[in-house]
């Protein structure tokens, strides 16, 4: 076949499409709240826990901040308190020197 044969077909058949719109205003009569409504019931339906842990995340997030910062905090502590401990007692790390 000729390609301007196909180009010829392909657009009539475009062309007799577009001449014959389908009425879709029964579909979009209200198509938001039907749509709504479905996503609700949808939800309804699900487990307790699973609705909870979705509203909980924002929380769960603030606990992790929360407890990084903390956890930080009590590291940068801990590290000054071993130095401080090797500067009055320089025996314990002498020891371990000479272990190795």
């Amino acid at each position: 076949m000729n390609d301007r044969d196909l180009d010829g077909q392909l657009d009539a058949l475009f062309a007799l499409a577009r001449a014959s719109r389908s009425d879709t205003s029964a579909a979009e009569f209200a198509f938001e709240t039907r749509l709504l409504a479905r996503l609700r019931a949808q939800t309804e339906t699900g487990p307790v826990w699973a609705m909870v842990s979705w509203r909980l995340i924002p929380f769960f997030a603030a606990c992790v901040v929360a407890l990084t910062l903390w956890h930080s905090q009590v590291v940068a502590e801990t590290n000054e308190a071993e130095q401080m401990f090797y500067v009055e007692n320089p025996g314990p790390l002498d020891s371990w020197n000479n272990l190795n």
